[in-house]
């Protein structure tokens, strides 16, 4: 069939008790199709005489036919330059992180359930689209209504930013989708849309609600450094388990995925419950190396002055000196 210049394709189901490796030996081309529950993968194994993307790749089968979702990879991302901060809108905010978060990196704001991870990470948001930039938000555990009612609740002007189309939000089920896929869809809103600032709610959601390897953190790792090669700028929000006591930044084993890291933390004073905010980490700048009090108010996030008489909230043990007392 060679000699007529014909291409063959061969069909094959190999089980434990009927093995098809002599076909896989005459074979020019290997093409694996396998299916791990809903998941659905692709994966190349030889190709003569060509190269080739290995591993396994996601795939969707629907009444448009097949659609692939290759893997990301550092091939497959344009290096872009470093340009000034973009400002979080909040003065005071914008000072704590020296003009703001720096384009095309990975940021990992951490903090405990309820805390305000979600409401920062729209402030961001909606201030790239005051700057004519695209935002997609991904929400992995809250509901689109949850998120639209609480911006609406606290003065941040998300309702507007949808209209515009400056912002989209997708809102993402469990078993809906695999990493491929996701990573899939989070590429062509930067390549499609021109998105600039991608942000992921949160780590805990994306680990649980996609369908994958059990450790979903690689796929996480190549995302995010094909957006840091384009220069979209991403945050992705983690959250802690402790509420109180000795501090951690991240429950799993993710923060070297961060160029910068920020936490939030609840405080206790005079039996009522603050919260500050801090930066542990920011690798192409300088950060202010103090904590700061916010609040989230029907008028959206106020960060205060540097807590200077504050001490021991790393340890756990938070203690306000006396000045702050009198």
């Amino acid at each position: 069939m060679k000699e007529q210049e014909c291409t063959v394709l061969f069909t094959s189901q190999d089980t434990p008790t009927t093995p098809d490796d002599d076909l896989q030996f005459m074979s020019d081309g290997i093409i694996t199709l396998d299916a791990d529950g809903p998941r659905r993968t692709i994966e190349v194994s030889k190709f003569r005489g060509s190269n080739f993307d290995g591993g396994r790749h996601g795939v969707r089968i629907t009444d448009d036919g097949m659609h692939v979702f290759p893997k990301l990879s550092p091939g497959t991302t344009v290096s872009a330059e470093i340009s000034d901060p973009i400002s979080a809108g909040v003065p005071e905010l914008d000072d704590l992180l020296k003009g703001g978060l720096d384009p095309g990196t990975v940021t990992i704001l951490s903090g405990p359930s309820g805390v305000g991870k979600t409401t920062i990470g729209t402030q961001f948001a909606t201030e790239f689209a005051s700057n004519g930039m695209s935002s997609a938000i991904y929400l992995f555990e809250e509901s689109e209504r949850t998120f639209r009612h609480r911006s609406r609740s606290i003065g941040i002007p998300v309702e507007k930013c949808l209209d515009e189309g400056s912002i989209r939000l997708h809102e993402t089920h469990p078993g809906q989708m695999s990493t491929e896929e996701f990573a899939g869809h989070v590429r062509q809103q930067v390549e499609d849309r021109d998105v600039e600032y991608v942000m992921i709610d949160g780590i805990d959601g994306y680990r649980h609600t996609l369908l994958g390897d059990d450790d979903h953190v690689p796929q996480l790792h190549q995302l995010g450094s094909y957006l840091r090669n384009e220069a979209v700028t991403t945050l992705l929000t983690a959250e802690v388990s402790r509420i109180t006591g000795e501090f951690e930044a991240t429950d799993q084993d993710v923060s070297y995925l961060a160029d910068n890291l920020l936490f939030l933390r609840y405080l206790e004073y005079r039996g009522e419950m603050r919260k500050a905010i801090g930066v542990l980490k920011k690798r192409a700048s300088d950060f202010e190396r103090t904590l700061r009090e916010f609040e989230i108010t029907d008028d959206g996030v106020t960060v205060g002055e540097p807590l200077t008489d504050l001490r021991g909230i790393l340890e756990g043990t938070p203690d306000w000196s006396d000045e702050a007392d009198s």
